[in-house]
């Protein structure tokens, strides 16, 4: 569509736009499934707002997006370890309408922003590609140039992080349900792709429930729901709330996945059956463990050494270099929690060092038998809750320490009160 110098839909092109409908009418051929995917055992849900849901094959184990971790080659690697759906990393809409061809294309020359962060291929399929953005007209244009790449755009509601309340985007937008409808409603009437939206808990449940049914109402085909609100981070994290989302999905009816608070595959299952979503939405958790959809048990050097394989099999995604010293760290957590020098080194290391890691740390173990002590370490997932526990316990020590200080000064007073005032001379003598 025509855009204004700012970026929004031209008010003439409104008319000319597909009709809701006719634009949710798409035939099952638009929406490729991935050659050789296997069906879930659940029957496919006959009402019509899972059409586009049953046309990527109902898909259960989703790979969130996540800022230059969910790039091509870590997607790939999900996905042979059983993901039916993966999103790309967010995509910055105004960006990509700023700089269409001013930024490195690593090692390409001069490219198209969005040609800078997204890559795919043809088994990267089902894929989401998600946006943010503050307008309808940026919302729209960026997706438009992504278009017959992917199966659905998403809107990003739900990051949470400083730049995103800085920049007007993500979970910052949670309260402005008028922004979130025409940027939804624009999108769905002029966008040929299919739309879906990711966000996260507002403080009160109502309103939760409130704007799931506003982004259902104007043609979303599919909704994630992370159960924690923007100011559940790091430290201040929290535990995940599954009951709002088991309410969020008996209200609605398009399909819902739900997000926060997985581990391993046993909480998959857990969050399933407690929730009735339609799937389960992993981040963090498949940091660590890629192969963690398939409930197998696999050791993290030999899922550093196979991401290590499909960085190079993948190599033409411009975002597989900044992601692999992030995909590393994080895959390799518990032996650099114990082999502090290699993390030191791979804080200022260049990416051929980078995947020498794993042979390196591989060669320690075997020297220095340290295998059981490093299992023993604290997880990449808990680190943020080991931290609190760590905080939680300074925290009641420093404050026992300040009671025993003030008792022990409260006993010298009264002690020396007591004996300013005891009279202990014999008076009876003199």
């Amino acid at each position: 569509p025509n855009m204004d110098r700012n970026g929004d839909l031209d008010p003439t092109e409104a008319s000319k736009s597909p009709s809701v409908r006719d634009t949710f009418s798409k035939k099952d051929d638009e929406y490729p499934e991935k050659k050789g995917e296997k069906k879930g055992t659940d029957p496919p849900n006959k009402s019509s707002h899972y059409d586009f849901y049953n046309s990527i094959g109902c898909p259960k184990y989703v790979v969130a997006p996540m800022v230059n971790q969910s790039e091509l080659p870590f997607r790939m690697m999900c996905r042979k370890y059983n993901a039916d759906l993966a999103y790309t990393p967010m995509i910055h809409a105004g960006l990509c309408l700023r700089y269409k061809g001013s930024r490195s294309g690593g090692g390409r020359g001069r490219v198209p922003f969005i040609d800078s962060v997204f890559a795919t291929c043809a088994e990267d399929q089902p894929l989401v590609a998600q946006f943010c953005a503050n307008t309808p007209g940026a919302f729209v244009a960026g997706a438009k140039m992504v278009e017959g790449r992917c199966q659905a755009i998403d809107l990003n509601l739900g990051c949470p992080q400083g730049i995103a309340k800085r920049g007007h985007y993500g979970a910052f937008l949670l309260e402005d349900t008028r922004l979130i409808r025409e940027m939804v409603t624009t999108a769905c009437l002029h966008l040929k792709t299919p739309v879906t939206c990711k966000i996260r808990i507002l403080p009160k449940e109502e309103d939760t429930l409130a704007l799931a049914r506003t982004i259902q109402e104007c043609g979303a085909q599919i909704l994630a729901v992370h159960g924690r609100t923007r100011d559940m981070l790091q430290e201040k994290l929290g535990e995940c709330d599954w009951d709002i989302i088991k309410k969020v999905k008996q209200q609605l009816k398009i399909p819902i996945f739900a997000n926060g608070g997985i581990e391993n595959f046993e909480d998959c299952k857990r969050c399933m059956a407690h929730t009735g979503v339609d799937g389960v939405m992993v981040s963090e958790a498949l940091l660590e463990n890629p192969a963690l959809f398939s409930g197998k048990t696999i050791d993290n050097l030999d899922l550093a050494d196979e991401y290590i394989e499909f960085f190079h099999k993948y190599k033409h995604d411009p975002v597989g270099g900044f992601a692999a010293k992030g995909h590393l760290y994080k895959l390799l957590y518990k032996d650099l929690c114990y082999y502090t020098d290699l993390r030191n080194n791979m804080n200022k290391a260049n990416i051929e060092y980078l995947l020498t890691v794993p042979g390196i740390i591989r060669k320690r173990r075997e020297e220095e038998k340290s295998t059981e002590k490093i299992k023993a370490m604290g997880t990449w997932y808990r680190r943020h809750r080991n931290r609190a526990i760590e905080n939680e316990k300074r925290q009641r020590a420093k404050e026992a320490k300040l009671q025993a200080e003030r008792k022990k000064t409260e006993d010298e007073d009264d002690h020396f009160l007591s004996n300013f005032f005891d009279d202990t001379d014999d008076d009876g003598d003199e």
